[in-house]
């Protein structure tokens, strides 16, 4: 074949942009894909149906802890130490609760110093509770035989703390 006859390539033919099949397309998988996931979310929270949490008061589960170890009647068993880790473990997490102190956590000593910087308690109230908690730790610690009158003054003691610490609710002023 003479190279006379040989033609060169053609240039490349511009075709109108036409994209309206591709975005058409992309459009309906977006829109199942969207009504899927919606669908799949929906599912899943109402499987996921979470209860109400329901707060109740400090004061309300120390009462109820206090009657529980009343119950036990430990000190009548011999239990005298046990007693006393669980009535301090009761008035501290109750403090914790109640005024967000992080008593559990401290020893006596750092809470006692705390105690004495807390404007809610009264100086009486602080001091029944630093003469509970060094008893307490005399039983716990020291290995203090208590006699059945220190025991019935620790739970009064404890009682009274958590009853004179309920926060008082105003009555609400008659309006005219």
């Amino acid at each position: 074949m003479p190279l006379e006859e040989l033609k060169d390539v053609r240039p490349p033919v511009d075709l109108p942009a036409n994209y309206f099949w591709l975005f058409a397309v992309l459009g309906v998988i977006l829109a199942l894909g969207g009504i899927f996931f919606v669908r799949w979310l929906r599912e899943r929270l109402a499987k996921q149906k979470i209860a109400p949490v329901i707060i109740r008061p400090a004061w309300e589960i120390a009462n109820e802890e206090l009657a529980a170890l009343e119950k036990e009647n430990l000190p009548a068993a011999g239990k005298i130490e046990e007693y006393f880790v669980r009535l301090s473990a009761i008035i501290r997490h109750y403090l914790e609760r109640r005024f967000s102190v992080s008593a559990p956590e401290m020893t006596t000593d750092e809470f006692l110093v705390y105690v004495k910087t807390m404007a809610v308690l009264e100086l009486q109230q602080k001091d029944s509770l630093r003469e509970f908690l060094t008893l307490s730790d005399m039983v716990k610690f020291a290995r203090y035989s208590s006699n059945n009158k220190e025991m019935d003054n620790a739970l009064i003691v404890a009682k009274r703390l958590i009853t004179e610490t309920i926060p008082k609710v105003e009555p609400a002023e008659a309006k005219v």
